[in-house]
């Protein structure tokens, strides 16, 4: 029994040969390796937008807390020079102002990182320093939105 030549040659006609669907695979394959490439470039432009937001955030934040440090050193010198010369008090205000002109330098002239990793690294070295710096720095924020408060309130 020997199959009729029509009947092969149905088959063959349905059948699309190799060389095609291979063809097609290929095609595939670049189609999703271009669409794959595009949306990586994509991601990567976005990722870098973001980073450069960041980057801007992070130094106008720098910014800010120098100006806002700065402004505590001299608010601090003032209150030294109206102490009593010699005094523990006076000496103590003095010694804050220097060190908190030395930190609004310091954080005007680093990147974010850097001064993260100081901040980090005195904490550790001195404990004690760090926690007495937080908690005047708290009581002076505490005061000047107390002091803002009032002044908005009259």
């Amino acid at each position: 029994m020997t199959k009729s030549p029509k009947k092969t040659a149905a088959k063959t006609k349905k059948a699309p040969p190799k060389k095609a669907k291979a063809d097609k695979i290929d095609q595939a394959v670049e189609d999703t390796g271009a669409a794959l490439k595009e949306s990586v470039e994509s991601l990567k432009e976005g990722a870098a937008d973001i980073a450069d937001s960041a980057k801007d955030t992070a130094e106008a934040t720098a910014d800010a807390i120098s100006d806002t440090t700065s402004r505590a050193s001299s608010t601090l010198r003032d209150a030294a020079e109206s102490l009593r010369d010699g005094s523990f008090q006076e000496r103590t205000f003095g010694q804050l102002a220097a060190s908190l002109a030395d930190a609004s330098d310091a954080i005007r002239d680093k990147d974010l990182g850097q001064i993260s990793r100081d901040v980090s690294n005195l904490a550790r070295r001195n404990p004690l320093l760090f926690a007495g710096g937080a908690a005047l720095l708290g009581f002076a924020a505490a005061r000047l939105m107390t002091k803002s408060g009032k002044n908005h309130d009259s």
